[in-house]
């Protein structure tokens, strides 16, 4: 199971609708029934959450490009005062601000990385720091989004204007291209010969008031002490309080790991852009790790992880690579839902983590091309299909009980589940296993191989399914669902 998204229907996710503003999530359908929490009839009732942020249905890229759509503010340097105004704080002095911070995060001085901070917004940054330092980073770096404000004073002294600033950072062996996080920085400079200080620092409001865009806040702004403990195919981070149970769950994520990856490898040879591993972050409180990559999202109250896509940072780069829309994806799975703690939990954990990374593997393929038209979009039965057929994969008879649970009880229309996964049947978990089906019937009839190859071209080339499906199984789309359904009614 992957997401979950806001109220209003398809279209804040992006891949599967036209843009709504809020919360930016894609919910596939309401919660379950009472009694029905998610923990109970199925264990596809639990929507394992894959977060799509509208910014990126909005927008449709990452880094500077998105300067201008963000609107409204000036890159520094770009306002000027009237003439009777003088120039207190410069762009070259916000240039060094970034450029100094850059540094001395990649040198490890901690003094000089701190330096220009004041007050409270010191002591935090002192803490992110730290836990900055014990990520490998291929590349992390910070550069303007957006000033408001321009630096001048009539009287010269006293000014102080807002950066959103992005930190962006390439995980090693996690994300295929540079990322970003969004943050906002209220710079200070008393007078022209003081210097500039930083006195608060958050997450930016973000793009067209969407809060969650900026990916704010990461785990190492969250926790005080952040836990990572590394493993060849995962980077697994926790609060250092909860690093006992990270140690317990690591290795089942990482086991799932290395099964998706060598499931994907053995069945499709060579696809660009293909995550090498996967971040993913553990944590037990509700409200921190609804927070984590959303901001101020609600809690829909039934998820219980997330794969969220990270939009590629494409300023500085040329080529046909800048086409790439994603540059990688983070997981993150709340370890006080039953999967965790049932008695079952090494079983719960490897589907959870197994799918999610499912998810995680496939998410730069996707062009982010969306629009209000389903024949545009990414299909959900495909995308959830996968993660759960790659889920099920090494553990059929989990597969096989989750259907009859699911689809027990339910009118099958014999439809394959629309965009927003209400269309078609009326619950979250039999729609979850209907998509698994469909993935299932095609491994089946054309083989797993070419199962894979459907799947990755349907994310690369949305519009075309038809044609996707007579290549994966000699069937045109209409076909194929009346094949499918038949598949289906034998399987319940």
């Amino acid at each position: 199971m992957s997401y979950s998204t806001p109220p209003g229907g398809p279209g804040n996710a992006g891949p599967y609708g036209a843009p709504v503003q809020q919360q930016g999530w894609y919910q596939p359908s309401p919660p379950p029934p009472p009694g029905s929490s998610g923990e109970g009839k199925g264990l596809k009732r639990v929507v394992i959450g894959l977060v799509v942020l509208a910014v990126v249905a909005v927008l449709g890229v990452g880094g500077l490009a998105l300067y201008t759509a963000v609107g409204g503010g000036s890159l520094p340097g770009a306002q000027g005062g009237g003439d009777e105004e003088q120039q207190i704080l410069s762009s070259d002095e916000i240039e060094t601000l970034l450029n100094g911070r850059t540094t001395a995060l990649k040198s490890g001085d901690e003094d000089e990385f701190l330096k220009p901070f004041v007050g409270a917004a010191k002591d935090k940054q002192r803490k992110i720091f730290k836990n900055l330092r014990k990520v490998p980073f291929a590349e992390s770096k910070y550069m303007v989004l957006k000033q408001t404000g321009d630096g001048s004073d009539e009287w010269g002294s006293d000014v102080a204007l807002a950066l959103d600033v992005a930190f962006v950072h390439q995980i090693k062996g996690v994300d295929v291209r540079p990322v970003s996080e969004w943050y906002r920085w209220t710079v200070e400079k008393e007078s022209e010969s003081a210097e500039p200080r930083i006195s608060e620092v958050g997450g930016s409001p973000g793009a067209s008031a969407m809060g969650n865009a900026v990916y704010y806040p990461a785990p190492w702004d969250l926790y005080n002490d952040m836990y990572v403990k590394r493993q060849a195919h995962t980077i697994t981070i926790s609060a250092k309080k909860n690093s006992a149970d990270a140690d317990r769950f690591a290795p089942i994520v990482e086991a799932s790991a290395k099964k998706d990856l060598d499931l994907w490898r053995s069945n499709i040879s060579s696809v660009p852009n293909t995550p090498e591993g996967f971040l993913v972050v553990l944590e037990p409180d509700r409200k921190t790790y609804i927070k984590l990559y959303n901001g101020n999202s609600f809690d829909v109250g039934w998820d219980a992880g997330q794969s969220v896509p990270m939009p590629a940072f494409n300023a500085g780069y040329s080529g046909d690579n800048d086409e790439l829309q994603y540059g990688g994806a983070r997981i993150k799975m709340d370890t006080s839902t039953s999967r965790f703690t049932s008695s079952t939990w090494q079983r719960g954990a490897g589907d959870i983590s197994r799918h999610e990374i499912a998810h995680a593997l496939i998410q730069p393929q996707d062009p982010g091309a969306y629009g209000q038209n389903e024949k545009t979009s990414i299909r959900a039965w495909v995308v959830e299909g996968f993660a759960e057929y790659v889920s099920c994969r090494f553990d059929r008879a989990l597969g096989d009980a989750s259907v009859r649970a699911d689809l027990a009880g339910e009118e099958f229309s014999g439809e394959l589940p629309g965009q927003d996964f209400e269309l078609a049947n009326s619950t979250v978990g039999a729609n979850y296993s209907l998509s698994y089906l469909a993935m299932r019937f095609i491994a089946e009839k054309g083989g797993e191989e070419a199962l894979f190859e459907f799947v990755v071209d349907h994310y690369r080339h949305p519009t075309k399914l038809d044609q996707q499906l007579q290549q994966a199984v000699g069937m045109n789309e209409v076909e194929f669902e009346t094949a499918w359904a038949q598949y289906v009614r034998s399987s319940i």
